[in-house]
């Protein structure tokens, strides 16, 4: 009688690790090959556009290494970027609080906010808050009732305020309803994580941009600021704030985005 081959569970269990790998690489090749298709371009600008309530061109999309997206020369209207690379929070369906969207490196961002003359809400309108928020900074007087819940938004599923924003070469110009140049910031790269600090968790932001002209005609240059927001502590604390001509000393507010144009207009003076 032939004798029976006995497997040992040591050689099984390495056959299925080896079947279960090869099963995963195919399907991680799967998904990059599918991500170049155009169905799956033409998904993610129809996604896109309903987020935005505008329309979308997209040239192509692909996935990333670690499966997010990377999406290139992302068009719509005031709005155009180069290349965006899309991080996803994998759990984010166990959170309501948690946005899909876990991190946005955008290079070569340019808006272009215009003033609507019956509102003064800033077109487009889906970017209206941070059109108003920055504006303000910059001087601009915030539009009346621009918390407006009517505005299109993208959904808070989708990228909140937890998404962090990386930026490379951004630049952002407010025009009135004539077409005059109000504002603009130029040249900038942000740099925002997670650190630990003081043994919490805290927000560290870091901004560089190459000019900055405030709504009352004063122009930074080589503009830097550090900011840290640490998790329990309601202030925001500026750590440093310098242009060329000058430093300024670091502050601490629970108003940041209020409180900093009276901020750069005093560096602007110096």
């Amino acid at each position: 009688m032939a004798k029976k081959k006995v497997v040992s569970k040591k050689v099984r269990w390495k056959r299925n690790f080896i079947t279960t790998g090869l099963i995963l690489l195919v399907i991680y090749i799967g998904v990059h090959i599918i991500s170049r298709t155009e169905g799956v371009r033409s998904m993610v600008a129809d996604k896109i556009s309903n987020g935005t309530r505008l329309p979308v061109a997209l040239e192509s999309c692909a996935a990333t290494p670690l499966l997010g997206l990377r999406l290139k020369d992302l068009d719509f209207y005031g709005v155009r970027m180069s290349e965006v690379k899309v991080k996803f929070n994998g759990f984010a369906w166990l959170s309501k609080k948690t946005p899909l969207v876990k991190r946005l490196d955008i290079q070569d961002l340019e808006i272009k906010f215009q003033r609507v003359p019956a509102t003064g809400n800033w077109e487009p309108l889906v970017l209206h808050g941070l059109g108003s928020t920055l504006g303000a900074v910059l001087g601009l007087n915030p539009a009346p009732g621009s918390e407006n819940d009517t505005l299109p938004k993208f959904p808070a599923y989708v990228i909140n305020e937890k998404t962090l924003l990386q930026l490379r070469r951004a630049k952002v110009v407010w025009y009135d309803e004539k077409n005059r140049e109000l504002a603009y910031i130029t040249h900038t790269d942000s740099r925002i994580k997670m650190v630990a600090f003081s043994e919490r968790k805290a927000l560290q932001t870091r901004i560089k941009c190459g000019h900055i002209k405030l709504a009352s005609g004063h122009v930074l240059r080589e503009f830097q600021l550090e900011a840290i927001q640490i998790s329990g502590y309601t202030p925001t604390l500026v750590l440093g704030m310098s242009d060329s001509d000058g430093e300024y000393e670091g502050f601490q507010t629970k108003t940041l985005w209020q409180d900093l144009n009276l901020h750069l207009s005093a560096l602007a003076e110096l």
